[in-house]
């Protein structure tokens, strides 16, 4: 499973058709459940054009009524998709308005003429940036693609088979909800279609953790734990978050940000992942704090610098009915990783999992109220992501389908995004950073010395014990 832009996908030539919610005016009523701090902050600072959302081929014949069905289900199972928010002009505060299951329609409008590879993704790129927002109904679109006979033939697919690529607003929808929706509408659909009992889950509402967690933030004041770890780490950088640890500027030769480029790449074999979580848990800690402890060796080989500070992402899907529910279940960790003197593998991880446990449980106090309290208007800059995908319903059959996540393209200048997967076929990483030479020389080459300190401790027979602090000869830092 890769975790990349549109642009990196290779969509099928043949017809498309646009799938389209719509609730009537009068099925919407006020809600009192409030919004989520980080549903909030995003609708006030979303920037125009960005989306995230999934590609995957089902592999059933298409039958229109059969997508307008499994839409309809997908949307009626989740409230996140069914909920609306306005800002009210006089007071500013955020109203929300809720739509029943029973409300949805999903209305379908086909291309008459088939579309060439590069008319489908020109289409969908533009019809999803214009379209979603966090602020207009509906938040979320999709489209299908029934392949012509050339694309079909290449693909080397099933006889009967079409694509499903979906768009949605961060707002209502995070990683987990995006890779878990392969599995759901898959599911949905063969019901739809055949009359298969998908066997899903129930799910809760992400309404209701939104006002839960709202009531969650309401309690922080200014003398909370967590308020305070939050404004010592960001002193550190005069009031702002971690920078990636290599230059990575931008010639500025227009207002506004820049662009955004975005790679994808594997990093190890499923044997040589299995390998280095053995290593990770010889030295009694989890592949996660391997990660981490490879990121932190890497960067003292490139930068210098003993101590790799960074945001971390964590999902806060705390109780059984949020675990396949579609929402934004997502808080963030203050990461500093202090190696000091340690020189081994076994001495870096025990550094990396105790900066973790430091902070374990902050995640779930929503970082936009802390935020508010530290009158704060910073975002961070250099932020690592950790998953572990393997065990996700139906992950064996992602790489048949060719499921993908997705994420729109962006613009900054000093952001360095860093996602790293473990699925069933390896290690994965997509990254994104500023568009200059500088940037991308030192983002590629640091990717290239985290594979190079994976595969020191892979190929190590006792891989804790291995010092990793030297850099390799080969590997040299752009300057600005």
């Amino acid at each position: 499973m890769e975790y990349t832009e549109l642009a990196d996908y290779p969509l099928p030539a043949g017809r498309l058709t646009e799938w389209v919610p719509r609730v009537d005016d009068d099925r919407w009523a006020p809600d009192p459940r409030g919004l989520s701090f980080t549903h909030q902050d995003h609708c006030e600072r979303s920037a125009p054009g960005s989306w995230i959302g999934t590609v995957f081929e089902i592999h059933r014949r298409y039958d229109v009524e059969a997508v307008r069905a499994t839409i309809a289900a997908y949307m009626g199972r989740h409230e996140a998709f069914r909920t609306k928010v306005r800002r009210d002009e006089e007071s500013g505060s955020w109203l929300r308005y809720t739509a029943p299951t029973d409300a949805v329609q999903v209305t379908d409008r086909a291309h008459t003429e088939p579309r060439t590879e590069t008319q489908v993704f020109s289409h969908l790129h533009s019809w999803f940036g214009e379209t979603v927002s966090p602020t207009a109904w509906p938040h979320f679109v999709l489209a299908t693609i029934e392949p012509d006979d050339a694309s079909r033939a290449l693909s080397n697919g099933p006889g009967e088979s079409f694509l499903l690529a979906f768009a949605a607003d961060h707002s209502v929808m995070d990683a987990y909800s995006q890779i878990y929706a392969i599995n759901e509408i898959d599911r949905l659909y063969a019901h739809a279609l055949e009359g298969v009992d998908p066997e899903l889950p129930e799910v809760g509402s992400y309404v209701d953790f939104s006002q839960a967690e709202r009531t969650l933030g309401e309690t922080l004041t200014g003398d909370h734990s967590a308020v305070r770890t939050w404004q010592d780490f960001l002193a550190v950088e005069d009031g702002r978050f971690p920078a990636f640890p290599l230059p990575v500027s931008v010639d500025r030769s227009s207002t506004g940000p820049a662009a955004q480029s975005s790679i994808s790449s594997w990093l190890l074999t499923a044997d040589k992942s299995d390998a280095f979580n053995a290593a990770c848990r010889a030295a009694g800690y989890n592949m996660q704090a391997g990660i981490l402890a490879a990121l932190a060796l890497t960067n003292v080989r490139l930068s210098g610098r003993t101590t790799l500070r960074t945001v971390m992402p964590m999902h806060t899907r705390d109780e059984q009915k949020w675990a396949a529910a579609v929402g934004w279940y997502v808080g963030i960790l203050p990461m500093e990783i202090e190696l000091d003197n340690a020189r081994t593998f076994g001495e870096a991880i025990e550094a990396a999992a105790t900066a973790g446990a430091a902070n374990k449980g902050l995640a779930r106090m929503p970082y936009s109220k802390i935020a508010q309290i530290l009158e704060s208007t910073e975002i961070p800059r250099f932020v690592v992501s950790y998953i572990d995908l393997r065990f996700l319903p139906d992950a064996e059959q992602w790489q048949g389908r060719k499921g993908r996540a997705l994420r729109s393209n962006c613009h900054a200048d000093d952001e360095v995004y860093f996602w790293v997967n473990r699925t069933l076929q390896g290690l994965n990483i997509s990254a994104r950073f500023p568009s200059s030479d500088v940037a991308s020389t030192n983002v590629h080459r640091f990717i290239t010395e985290f594979v190079a300190v994976l595969t020191a401790v892979i190929d190590s027979d006792r891989g804790t014990d291995t010092v990793l602090t030297s850099a390799s000869r080969s590997v040299t830092v752009a300057a600005e």
